[in-house]
């Protein structure tokens, strides 16, 4: 017998039902985490019990600040800014929500976004989820900026265009001075500087305040050893900021990943150096490591990752898997438009990389071959 269709179906909206959620593959007890760009290092144990000092002061029956104000100050004294103008979100994924939903446009005149193509997943997913067009402005095959397309594309009026820089998936920097043009010759488009991954360039920021009237400026705690608190902000121009504070919820960081946050900010920003200077040196090896591969040809790499592009295009997919098999975990990107035959790897810490030396210096000869090896 099968379930009848639920009456309620003809509410759902046409563009929710056709999507996919964003999910991640279950793996049991992997050797080596080197597909999801976390900061690889973990805190020292002296870490944990100035975190643990600061949790006994935390009133767990009581709402966190409404908007994280201590922790905005923190922000906005790193970057010369307003408080005010700080957003916080759990995770930059509700900072990009917060950004569509406010600038969405009208019933009458919805808003379209433009995001460069291939980059991070979720400006897309989340703009399609609320309804809104997405056009993408594919990358050279270097990875890089076409500002000939990015033009003609942003003449059409977008109302927001994201830059990821550095660039997940490719890890590539793309030209601050193409983007700064693009910024003066569009103003009635907020651009998105979105440096999530920027900790691993050092001294390639754009940020500069005072903020341009149609400039965000978006970074994350998750690449630089927080991934577990799930705390994204934004820094907006006055009005945008306020716009940004309607459409949040309130009460939207727990006062437990706030207290975490403050704490590891202000006590431990040697240790959090640390952690990043290691994974910059890490990615040197890893760089070097993939480039050894037969038919590898491997990207500039400028955040805490690798790619490396094969000939075959098929090798990657084969590549990942025999990792898999290994309990080595990375991420084969030959679905996504623009990157067939490239494989992203993740720095991880020294002998989560010695793993994957030694997986790759065992590979099987088969796997190279352009003749057709299946996998069930």
């Amino acid at each position: 017998m099968t379930n009848p269709t639920p009456a309620w179906l003809r509410h759902l909206r046409p563009e929710v039902a056709a999507m996919d959620h964003y999910s991640a593959p279950h793996t049991v007890a992997p050797r080596a985490r080197l597909h999801a760009n976390e900061c690889p290092y973990p805190w020292p144990a002296h870490v944990f019990d100035g975190i643990a000092e600061a949790l006994r002061n935390v009133e767990l029956e009581r709402y966190p600040d409404i908007s994280g104000r201590r922790l905005r100050e923190l922000v906005a004294t790193r970057h010369g800014c307003e408080p005010s103008q700080v957003i916080l979100g759990n995770g930059s994924d509700e900072v990009i929500s917060l950004l569509l939903i406010a600038l969405a446009g009208t019933h009458q005149q919805p808003s379209h976004i433009l995001t460069p193509s291939p980059t991070f997943v979720m400006y897309s997913h989340s703009a399609q989820v609320l309804g809104l067009q997405v056009r993408h402005v594919p990358l050279t095959r270097n990875f890089e900026l076409d500002p000939g397309a990015m033009h003609a594309a942003l003449k059409q009026g977008p109302a927001l265009c994201f830059f990821a820089r550095p660039n997940n998936p490719t890890s590539s920097l793309w030209s601050a001075e193409v983007i700064a043009e693009l910024m003066a010759s569009y103003p009635a488009t907020v651009f998105v500087i979105d440096e999530a991954y920027g900790a691993y360039a050092p001294g390639t920021s754009m940020w500069q305040p005072p903020v341009r009237q149609n400039h965000v400026h978006m970074g994350t705690l998750s690449k630089v050893g927080m991934a577990a608190l799930r705390l994204g902000y934004c820094i907006a121009p006055p009005r945008l900021a306020t716009a940004l504070n309607v459409v949040r919820h309130p009460y939207n960081i727990s006062q437990t990943s706030l207290a975490i946050a403050e704490t590891l900010l202000t006590r431990y920003e040697d240790v959090q150096r640390d952690m990043i200077n290691k994974t910059i040196a890490g990615r040197e090896r890893l760089a070097a490591m993939l480039a050894t591969l037969p038919g590898a040809e491997v990207m500039p790499a400028h955040a805490n990752l690798v790619v490396a592009r094969f000939a075959n295009a098929a090798v990657s997919t084969r590549l990942q898997r025999y990792l898999y098999e290994q309990r080595i975990l990375v991420k084969d990107l030959s679905k996504y438009p623009g990157l067939a035959g490239c494989l992203r790897v993740s720095v991880g810490v020294e002998h989560e990389l010695d793993l994957l030396q030694q997986a790759l210096q065992q590979v099987p000869a088969e796997l190279w071959s352009p003749s057709d090896c299946t996998y069930n």
